[in-house]
């Protein structure tokens, strides 16, 4: 599983919220790429000319997993050394719980915790700083092209059954259309 193309491919975005200060103006975001699967991660390690097989490599990860998960659940935080810490946080309800509410022994985890969530902070010592910032500098960005909304369904008035979808149009092309729209007047 060779990278074929090992740059981080961005598109730009337009913000279409005409409420926010920033309306109108485009902001950087991920190509959207194909996940990796366990699958894929395991033959990806053992290119990486490993001593251990595809098998062996998914197993352990496997193992691993299913560990981390069981961690978690118990409250601990894992740290993996090179990566970062998983930790459990928790989303409760807005309101909180009253004194008088915990005095009169009305306190039910099931009834105030909303959810339990995994928090990821990255490494950020060393040279395995992956914190943000430094991550960065690892990363080979290019800029693919412009990605917008369009109606999927441009004959629908109800808003309730409207359905998006997205364009992306490489940069080049987008400022030959965008300057071609300009100088016709549109």
């Amino acid at each position: 599983m060779a990278v074929k193309n090992p740059q981080f491919g961005i598109n730009l975005r337009k913000n279409e919220n005409p409420l926010n200060a920033a309306y109108g103006k485009y902001y950087p975001k991920p190509q959207e790429k194909e996940t990796i699967s366990l699958d894929g991660l395991t033959r990806h390690m053992a290119e990486h000319n490993s001593i251990y097989g595809a098998d062996v490599i998914e197993g352990v990860l496997k193992k691993m997993s299913g560990c981390i998960v069981e961690l978690l659940s118990q409250g601990n935080p894992v740290k993996i050394d090179g990566l970062g810490t998983f930790m459990p946080t928790i989303e409760a309800e807005k309101n909180g719980i009253s004194r008088e509410e915990l005095l009169a022994g009305k306190w039910n985890a099931s009834v105030y915790i909303k959810g339990v969530h995994i928090r990821f902070i990255p490494e950020g010592t060393g040279e395995a700083n992956i914190t943000s910032r430094v991550f960065k500098s690892k990363c080979a960005l290019a800029t693919y092209g412009v990605e917008e909304k369009i109606d999927l369904t441009p004959n629908e008035t109800n808003p309730k059954n409207k359905k998006y979808g997205k364009k992306v149009t490489p940069l080049a092309d987008w400022i030959l259309q965008q300057q071609s729209a300009t100088s016709s007047g549109e």
